[in-house]
């Protein structure tokens, strides 16, 4: 939106000039430049480059046109479509995203943003493999835009997200390469050098971070884990072990639940196709358990182990906050329990049991 008629109120003033010389100089009159301020009509544009020029700015500035957003501004703009999109119709919503695009279609991060704010909602539309075209295009111009490597980067993990979601993993294993590379640990280095210029809170800072990140993508890789080893008793028993000792020496159902329920619910999974009912429902009762008592309000934080992390989580591109509305998180909750692989106990009293709780718990939250 163009906040030119603001501008020239703001800049006319610190310049501690009339409405009259202003009009003077720009050969109108002085009720011309009143409609400007209050945003009742525009400058012709022939006039833009001399105003701009009075004031000492470019026609960009002038128009209040920013060609970049800043992090906090794209943040807004994310939560906002996000609160929408549990509110008024999906279609509605992302027309608006398509035209934020338009204005900010030279801006990387924005594009970026407003890709995963897609990837996290593609599921409302009736027609979700066009909303997965649409944010291709996007992330294809990502890299024609950035030179950005941590941008570049990104792109090309939701753009091999894209692919797995369009059942295309030979498209997601050419982007990723399909090869383990070894971490090179430059976290260690970092903090070693923070160590020996006497930095000490700052080494403790990178190093608190690479282990709240590691700690998470080993329990949230498990799932996966767990279904790759079903047919392996041995490894099977043994990853529920240790991935609950990580869960309970980490406190993670308080430090961060949402990893907990990909774990629980990965459980009750397997156990549901391999028709173990004991095993499914503990994991079930886990899975419900804390989604109504741990899971909301959601937000991304330390504890007293990890107590340096609040600068670095408030650092990230969208913040503290879930990337999806409160009411599309407990929606999609209660569909979780609507799976193909528990329909065989449908009829269950435990499940009927556990799909009220769930409902009722939710409605609490």
């Amino acid at each position: 939106m163009l906040r030119i008629g603001s501008i020239i109120l703001q800049e006319r003033k610190r310049l501690q000039i009339t409405q009259d010389t202003l009009a003077t100089y720009c050969q109108v009159s002085k009720a011309s430049v009143s409609k400007w301020e209050k945003g009742l009509s525009y400058p012709d544009i022939t006039l833009l480059p001399k105003i701009a020029s009075y004031f000492r700015l470019t026609v960009d500035e002038l128009l209040g046109y920013e060609r970049q957003l800043s992090k906090e501004a794209i943040q807004i703009c994310y939560y906002e479509f996000a609160s929408r999109f549990g509110k008024e119709p999906f279609e509605l919503v992302f027309t608006e995203v398509k035209e934020q695009i338009k204005l900010y279609y030279h801006d990387p991060a924005f594009l970026l943003q407003m890709s995963i704010l897609m990837l996290n909602h593609h599921m409302l539309s009736e027609d979700s493999s066009s909303i997965l075209q649409k944010i291709n295009q996007w992330l294809d111009r990502i890299r024609l835009l950035s030179e950005d490597v941590w941008v570049l980067r990104q792109a090309n993990s939701l753009q091999a997200t894209v692919a797995l979601m369009q059942v295309d993993p030979k498209t997601t294993l050419e982007l990723l390469d399909g090869v383990i590379k070894p971490n090179i640990g430059d976290e260690i280095l970092l903090a070693t050098a923070f160590e020996q210029l006497g930095e000490q809170e700052e080494a403790m800072r990178v190093i608190q971070v690479m282990m709240y990140q590691n700690v998470l993508q080993l329990v949230g890789s498990s799932p996966l884990y767990l279904r790759l080893s079903a047919s392996d008793t041995r490894i099977f028993d043994e990853t529920i072990h240790r991935i609950n000792g990580m869960i309970e020496l980490y406190t993670l159902r308080k430090l961060h639940p949402n990893v907990c329920l990909q774990f629980y619910y990965g459980v009750a999974q397997c156990a549901a196709l391999s028709m173990n009912r004991e095993l499914l429902y503990r994991y079930l009762q886990k899975y419900v358990d804390v989604c109504i008592h741990d899971l909301f309000p959601f937000s991304l934080r330390g504890d007293e182990y990890f107590n340096l992390l609040k600068d670095w989580l408030e650092q990230l591109d969208l913040g503290t906050n879930p990337l999806r509305n409160t009411k599309i998180i407990k929606q999609s909750i209660v569909e979780s329990m609507d799976a193909p692989f528990f329909e065989p106990f449908y009829q269950d009293e435990e499940m009927q049991k556990l799909r009220e709780r769930l409902h009722f718990g939710l409605e609490r939250c």
